[in-house]
């Protein structure tokens, strides 16, 4: 089985062996050492990134400047970052740095687009998978302001 079909968002991929043949045309090898960026917040990269070696921080610069630490990841976990650019939005909304040398497969928007016009209905699978990780980070976030308000409220 392909390194990029331990990934969630290609689970439906992997039933149609001609998108999985192109998917790995399209993804390109890229090798980061530790503290290099695979992803700035500053910069409108139109890549993601597949992480199958090495862990990662995640961090992002709030609204006084200083930088906060919102996570760390691990190529264990099959973490994907950059995904934004699967919905035409090149911005990022944090950075992540590797921790080590991290080995990961980088997708880029223009090569996506192919992929879609080639295989829409797998492209339908990969979107819903995107809209349920993005539900579940949109509800984590709520009940993380919900707990700010109560906190606030009490002291």
């Amino acid at each position: 089985m392909s390194d990029i079909l331990k990934f969630a968002l290609f689970r439906a991929v992997e039933l149609n062996p001609d998108a999985v043949q192109m998917l790995e045309q399209l993804l390109k090898p890229v090798v980061f050492e530790p503290r290099d960026y695979l992803i700035d917040e500053k910069k409108n990269d139109p890549r993601m990134f597949f992480l199958l070696k090495g862990q990662v921080v995640i961090n992002k610069t709030d609204e006084k400047g200083d930088i906060v630490v919102i996570g760390k990841a691990d190529a264990a976990f099959q973490p994907y970052f950059g995904e934004s650019i699967l919905l035409g939005k090149f911005s990022k909304s944090a950075n992540v740095i590797a921790q080590s040398r991290c080995e990961c497969m980088a997708l880029s928007a223009e090569d996506f687009q192919a992929f879609m016009e080639r295989f829409p209905f797998v492209v339908a699978s990969i979107y819903r998978t995107i809209a349920s990780l993005l539900f579940d980070r949109l509800s984590k976030a709520n009940k993380d302001l919900l707990i700010q308000g109560i906190m606030a409220k009490s002291s």
